[in-house]
């Protein structure tokens, strides 16, 4: 089952998340090659520059097609400023469920910016994809992002003892999942 594969915003009137275009690389690269992004993620690599920018939205671009994924660049509506990314990633159609992934310039930390891109993404995955699960995981050390989950209604389940390396060293990470029933029965 592929999804719904939406190009237009989605928006709560003060953030809006679209598919990424070409011409997103430079602002893409400038947030993502931040040492805080780099730091609190786990699937970042700290060499985004233009060029594997353009790679990747291209790369994205061809997962939203087959369905696989869909990331969203976060943008304030005010702005249009590009402050974040979202993602509802790993998409398993015959299990009918993905991963929520995302990320907040640190210019914008501590704003809820994080948790209303996450309840956007969430409307997309329950409602356009018609997912039964979402999963998120958080690196030990990210209180923020554990905090966010929570807000979002994750449960915790648990944690996965050295499960990621970066830069030579291992991480703890939390997971945490969703369920359709639990998500519209919070609503």
């Amino acid at each position: 089952m592929s999804g719904k594969k939406t190009t237009r915003p989605m928006s709560d009137g003060r953030i809006y998340l679209r598919a990424y275009r070409i011409d997103d690389a430079e602002a893409l690269s400038a947030m993502t090659s931040r040492d805080e992004i780099y730091a609190t993620t786990y699937n970042i690599r700290r060499d985004f520059d233009v060029n594997h920018a353009k790679w990747w939205i291209k790369f994205n671009a061809n997962c939203r097609r087959t369905g696989s994924s869909y990331e969203f660049g976060v943008f304030d509506c005010k702005t249009d400023r590009l402050i974040g990314n979202v993602g509802i990633v790993n998409v398993n159609n015959c299990c009918r469920h993905a991963t929520l992934a995302y990320y907040v310039h640190p210019e914008k930390w501590g704003q809820g910016i994080a948790t209303a891109a996450g309840r956007i993404a969430l409307s997309y995955a329950f409602g356009q994809l018609r997912l039964n699960r979402v999963g998120a995981i958080s690196m030990t050390h990210n209180a923020a992002s554990r905090r966010v989950l929570e807000k979002l209604g994750f449960e915790f389940e648990g944690i996965a003892r050295q499960e990621i390396m970066k830069d030579d060293k291992f991480y703890d990470v939390a997971h945490y999942g969703l369920l359709r029933d639990d998500y519209f029965s919070k609503l």
